[in-house]
């Protein structure tokens, strides 16, 4: 099967589709038509690609529109229960600083008791 595909690329090989080589200079017109088929595919590449931006874009541009109108949604939400019941509010972010206030001081407390002074490790037994 794959003699078959060789020996039909065999048979259409012609001069005129030849590979340059060392000895072989191709013409001027051959250049001009190989730049001018380059120049067009990246072209057509340029435009397939600035396509394929917009729609990223468009995408994107969507996606940050539904997030940024639901973190608004949600501030609006939360905005309004803080204005509807302050009093819960300001329990609430006491309670959060308490606790906090708590676990930092257990924290610190704990790796106070851990440390000592340098020179206790080297003298302390000495003395």
């Amino acid at each position: 099967m794959m003699e078959a595909g060789m020996a039909e690329s065999v048979k259409s090989f012609t001069r005129e589709n030849a590979i340059a080589s060392f000895d072989h200079q191709p013409s001027d017109s051959a250049i001009a038509e190989e730049i001018q088929g380059l120049r067009s595919e990246i072209s057509r590449l340029r435009a397939l690609m600035s396509e394929k931006t917009g729609e990223v874009y468009e995408r994107v541009a969507d996606r940050a529109s539904s997030a940024a109108n639901y973190v608004s949604s949600e501030a609006n939400s939360v905005a309004g229960t803080i204005k509807e019941h302050p009093a819960a509010t300001t329990t609430l972010f006491t309670l959060i600083g308490a606790v906090g206030f708590a676990i930092g001081y257990a924290v610190a407390s704990a790796s106070a008791e851990s440390k000592q002074a340098w020179y206790q490790r080297y003298l302390g037994d000495r003395f």
